[in-house]
């Protein structure tokens, strides 16, 4: 839809739906799904899972309140009271083969609770959660305009926002890999990979996974996120193929002698510094940093002005914003993302869009 003529007219009876039904039971499945993650249910709940039905497709899991109460140490009469909403909100159904028993609704475990499974979208109603804890600080935030910094953030809410963004680098991923076929072939082959503001490492497992020849490099100005990027590295025995260091695209730059096939930003230009003549400065950075050849794929949400009229779904992206409002961070949209491109060295940008995916490939 362009604009709002175009839409039909929408009843008070909608409206009503909308918000007395729908949002209400929203809002109490990302409580309640966030809840349970920060007190250990769906990961006791996939190792119960796995333990019992390690090979086959994992359909459901039964579990007691008593049993919950006991492995986790909860509270008996708070655990009833979730457990009841929790099956309000469909996250879990009565399991009629035993006596007060619960279990996964259909497909649960697959999107909330198995997060290997390339359907799970728990790290994104966990995010949703984790606003809900910094509401006190957001409102006094709307009154003095203070701007925080995402070290500030416990080191697990800043993994949880790692994961949520290593899905959309993910989806960026198979993207390039259906529509960019001759620079995939390249890649296949010995080929250098860089991934600047790794963080965790939890995106770049996903490329080491794919591609088994290149040689990787991760870099990250967060030392958290460092350390468990190595961890990552040492668990899987990639030591030979990954390297993970602390510092920044200027200094690496100015370092290092190796030249790339490929870098990859993801979610990563618009954590950086705001000032134009920085980020010109940190793309002309990566310039020098490609092979003759290589290229660039920007994983980057394009968010469009407030009033622009709506034109489609447009939820996940605008919830970027939202979500990382209190850190001075600067968001493009595709006119200024190309305009930003034109200050630099590059001579080639291209916006690959297929349905609700997108990213950008820049060339020299």
């Amino acid at each position: 839809m362009t604009n709002n003529q175009d839409r039909k007219e929408i009843s008070l009876r909608d409206q009503m739906k909308k918000f007395a039904i729908k949002s209400m039971i929203g809002f109490h499945t990302v409580l309640m799904y966030g809840i349970g993650k920060h007190l250990g249910i769906f990961n006791y709940l996939f190792d119960k899972g796995k333990l019992l039905n390690s090979e086959a497709k994992i359909k459901s899991v039964s579990f007691t309140i008593e049993e919950l109460s006991e492995n986790l140490n909860l509270d008996m009469k708070y655990l009833d009271a979730w457990l009841h909403m929790a099956f309000e909100c469909g996250i879990f159904e009565v399991d009629t083969s035993c006596e007060r028993c619960a279990k996964t609704a259909p497909h649960v475990f697959d999107i909330l609770i198995d997060q290997n499974n390339m359907f799970f979208i728990g790290d994104v109603i966990g995010g949703f959660y984790n606003t809900t804890l910094y509401q006190d600080i957001l409102l006094d935030n709307f009154k003095t305009g203070n701007i925080g910094s995402y070290k500030d953030m416990p080191s697990s809410f800043y993994m949880d926002a790692q994961r949520m963004s290593s899905g959309l680098g993910k989806a960026v991923e198979n993207l390039f890999l259906k529509r960019c076929r001759d620079d995939r072939k390249r890649l296949l082959k010995e080929a250098n990979i860089l991934e600047i503001g790794c963080g965790y490492g939890i995106n770049l497992e996903n490329w080491v996974r794919k591609f088994k020849n290149p040689h990787f490099v991760g870099i990250d100005i967060d030392p958290n996120g460092i350390k468990h990027a190595k961890e990552l590295v040492s668990q899987n025995n990639w030591n030979d193929r990954i390297e993970i260091l602390e510092i920044s695209i200027e200094k690496y730059a100015k370092t290092t002698n190796l030249k790339f096939d490929l870098v990859i930003l993801n979610q990563v230009l618009h954590e950086m510094d705001p000032d134009e003549n920085y980020r010109v400065n940190a793309l002309n950075n990566i310039y020098s940093l490609l092979s003759e050849n290589g290229i660039v794929l920007v994983g980057e949400s394009m968010i469009p002005d407030t009033f622009t009229l709506k034109k489609e779904f447009q939820l996940y992206d605008i919830m970027h914003k939202w979500f990382e409002v209190g850190f001075n961070f600067h968001f493009y949209d595709e006119k200024s993302f190309k305009e930003l491109i034109d200050l630099t060295l590059f001579n080639y940008a291209e916006f690959i869009k297929e349905r609700g995916n997108y990213f950008w490939l820049v060339r020299k």
